[in-house]
């Protein structure tokens, strides 16, 4: 039986229709939600994003934390000093993201590795620069790692500087710093700035002094009206902000708002059309109880097909409904233990804990509506598994959450895949990284999709994901010639992707700004066990220093041949010269000393005193002029004995010359001795004249009224033979060491020593023809001892 109310609608279906029209309009109230829904998706990615780049941000530098520990630890405790080289290289190697490690002693940079590009940051006070004094007493007052900058490097461009303070018996020491270059750090944190990204993304700083913000990256070019989230990175201070460049959530819901206009009307004329035809209702009522039922069911069919655990948590009383698949993936049963949020909490590991529930508090307490984490949960038999909780939360009129619905998977293998990849990637990375060859690959389609730091050091330039067809000209490849530009059939990676075998081939790399570049290449097909293409790889080697070295040499070679064919040349003429000069003088010396002998002779009894002291003067010049000649002479045929080399028994040799000098020998009552000599393989006569010379000498400066004794001795080393001539005569001062080898130095006039001061300077001439050398140690008064060696 109909009510009143009921009889009433009937009555008036043009009123019912609208009033049905304006109730349903009322309903745009969802399409708001809907709006709200996507500006906090929006919101949400911006969010997500920022995480990621701060993430990232961490990451890059996480290595500097414990670098700098491990340099302040030494320092600390031992004192790094000349080992610092040697340590910053070893930690480098494991740290790519550094570019450089620093040790400053107070605010001093006492070491830095590398040391190469890095030359000018030696010796800089970064206490006496106010713009990095602050951030410098900051990190004291932290006592802990904490990052300057971006800020202007003394060696040179723009980096961020961490300093990890060191103390020493509780007082400030000095730091331990690493450097990563602003462009390295952008790279690595994998900041995109391009205008293709939806996000804008802004790194700054506040200037504690000034309060001014400094923008590092570039400022934005238009207005954006996304959201915008801005986070603090603790490691420097730093504000990071990311902003959606352009809000699409209007946009999405307009078509939305009309449609429920559209339907709004609609439903007012069904309204209108249901009110006559109640049993139409009846009807539409029926079919959709049934699509509700079947859609339950689908949704329980839905969870048990799929892998995840569904779960569905009620805020208010504690109770989770779980699906049958938790107990397949965890092992523990569906009671009423398992089905409250005590029980799940208490089975994640302990060391994730903290940041789930702090995450699930802001969460709840928050106005987001997507939940997401990644942790690891106990399973039954006491092992963990990492798993990915997803889940949407809903609140009430005033945000407060009621009820939170999602979804655990259990991504173990796909988390240890992963990590399994990555330590593959950085190992293999590290060992690219590290060649001193350079290497550059192309996958199939012949796009460049790998280099090396040796590859890009070559180029002078980053290795581009390049196709073929630009790489001549865009990488500088050019023939030997270093002229005519490489073809592409010609570059050595092409020929190599079309399955050809490259081997030492030579072309030449001329980098902008920098010299040209030799180069030598090896490349090889890339194909999978089946014989498929995958791409192809060159290997390249910088020969550039050894070609130089080849033409230098050569050209060396050349112009030592020409001057050893003119010195053979002059070396013929003066030889020549002195022979006949020698031959030319001694003819009319021996005239003048034959016609002042007869003058003598026949004239002695008419000439005075002093007339034959002067016929005694000239005589005895023209003698001493021609031992001078012959002196020369035999100066001048030094090196051209024409004999063989043959074993000599050195004590022979002494022996020979003691019976050549044993006149002056035994007038002046000489000792001359020696011990055991060796067999050397010379020629004989050159080593006869310099111990006769030698030997000779002992005995001409001898101290007067003393015996002269003089002793011959040798030693040997792995190379020479090391000769010694020992006297106690008058001595040499040390400002004439040098001088006595010069040739026509006497130290002493020639009434009082005779002699052409030619005996050394022919033994040095000697020693030099055998590679030899010869020196003196002696002391005035006490005597000489004269030395000289011989290549064995």
């Amino acid at each position: 039986m109909k009510t009143k109310n009921s009889n009433f609608f009937f009555k008036f279906p043009l009123l019912t229709g609208i009033l049905v029209f304006l109730l349903i309009t009322g309903l745009q109230y969802f399409t708001v939600k809907d709006y709200d829904l996507k500006i906090n998706t929006e919101r949400q990615r911006v969010i997500d994003y920022t995480s990621l780049i701060q993430k990232q941000i961490s990451s890059s530098i996480a290595n500097s934390i414990s670098t700098t520990k491990v340099l302040k630890y030494i320092e600390e405790n031992y004192g790094i000093g000349d080992d610092f080289d040697t340590i910053a290289a070893e930690l480098l190697a494991n740290n790519r993201h550094i570019d450089a490690l620093q040790l400053v002693e107070g605010g001093i940079i006492k070491y830095t590795y590398p040391l190469e590009g890095n030359e000018d940051a030696i010796g800089y006070d970064i206490l006496a620069e106010p713009s990095l004094r602050d951030e410098a007493i900051k990190t004291i007052e932290k006592n802990q790692l904490y990052f300057a900058g971006p800020l202007n490097l003394k060696q040179g461009g723009v980096g961020i500087v961490g300093r990890n303070p060191i103390f020493k018996n509780n007082e400030f020491w000095g730091f331990a710093a690493v450097i990563i270059r602003f462009d390295s750090f952008l790279e690595t944190a994998n900041i995109d700035t391009s205008e293709t990204n939806p996000f804008y993304i802004q790194f700054s700083k506040i200037n504690q002094n000034t309060g001014e913000e400094k923008l590092f990256l570039p400022p934005p070019t238009a207005t954006y009206t996304g959201f915008e989230n801005t986070v603090t990175l603790r490691e420097g201070d730093w504000k990071l902000t990311v902003q959606l460049k352009e809000s699409t959530a209007f946009k999405e819901v307009l078509p939305f708002l009309i449609l429920r206009i559209f339907l709004s009307a609609m439903l007012g004329f069904i309204a209108y059309y249901l009110t006559k035809l109640p049993s139409l209702l009846n009807i539409k009522l029926d079919n959709r109880t049934k699509e509700l039922k079947i859609s339950n069911l689908r949704f329980e069919y839905a969870s048990i097909a799929t892998s995840d655990a569904i779960w569905d948590w009620d805020l208010s009383t504690g109770i989770v409904y779980r699906s049958s698949n938790f107990e397949k993936l965890f092992g523990h049963k569906i009671d009423n233990y398992t089905n409250n949020k005590d029980f799940w909490i208490s089975q994640i590991h302990p060391e994730d804990y903290p940041d789930v529930q702090k995450e699930m508090q802001a969460f709840q307490s928050g106005s987001d509506e997507f939940w997401e984490s990644t942790f690891r949960f106990k399973k039954a038999n006491g092992k963990y598994a990492y798993v990915l909780d997803k889940g949407i939360i809903i609140r009430d009129q005033k945000g407060k959450a009621l009820r939170m619905i999602g979804a655990t998977q259990d991504i173990t293998s796909r988390k240890q895949a992963q990590t399994e990849l990555e330590n593959e990637r950085e190992f293999l990375n590290s060992l690219m990284e590290s060649l001193s060859e350079a290497i550059i690959a192309c996958e199939e389609s012949g796009k460049i999709i790998l280099s090396n730091r040796a590859a890009r050091e070559l180029h002078g330039m980053e290795i581009k994901e390049t196709m073929p067809e630009n790489w001549g000209e865009t990488y500088d490849l050019y023939h030997k010639d270093g002229k005519t530009i490489l073809k592409k059939e010609e570059i050595p990676l092409f020929r190599a992707f079309r399955g050809e075998k490259i081997y030492e081939e030579e072309f030449k790399i001329k980098p902008k700004d920098k010299s040209e570049r030799s180069v030598l290449a090896t490349g090889t097909p890339i194909t999978s066990l089946e014989g498929k293409k995958l791409g192809a790889v060159v290997a390249m080697r910088d020969i550039t220093q050894s070609k130089s070295n080849e033409r230098k040499l050569l050209e060396l070679s050349q112009e030592l041949a020409l001057r050893a064919r003119k010195l053979e040349i002059s070396n013929t003429e003066l030889e020549q010269f002195a022979y006949v000069a020698s031959h030319d003088l001694q003819e009319p010396l021996r005239m003048i000393t034959g016609f002042l002998n007869q003058l003598e002779l026949k004239y002695r009894n008419v000439l005075d005193d002093k007339a034959q002291k002067y016929i005694f003067f000239a005589t005895d010049g023209a003698k001493r002029m021609r031992q001078i000649i012959l002196d020369l002479l035999e100066y001048s045929r030094v090196g051209n004995y024409n004999e063989k080399i043959e074993e000599i028994a050195v004590d022979q040799i002494l022996r020979n010359i003691i019976i050549l000098n044993r006149r002056i020998i035994k007038e002046k009552n000489a000792n001359v001795y020696w011990d055991e000599m060796p067999v050397i393989k010379i020629e004989k006569t050159p080593l006869q004249q310099i111990f006769q010379n030698l030997i000779g000498n002992a005995l001409k400066y001898h101290q007067v009224g003393q015996q002269p004794e003089i002793k011959i001795s040798y030693i040997k080393d792995e190379h020479n033979w090391i000769f010694g001539v020992s006297d106690k005569g008058i001595g040499i001062e040390n400002d004439y060491m040098e001088k006595i080898f010069i040739i026509f130095q006497k130290l002493h006039p020639k009434d009082e020593y005779e002699g052409s001061g030619m005996g050394l300077a022919i033994c040095k001439k000697i020693l030099d023809r055998y590679e030899g050398k010869i020196w003196v140690e002696s002391k005035p008064n006490e005597g000489s001892t004269f030395f000289f060696s011989l290549p064995k």
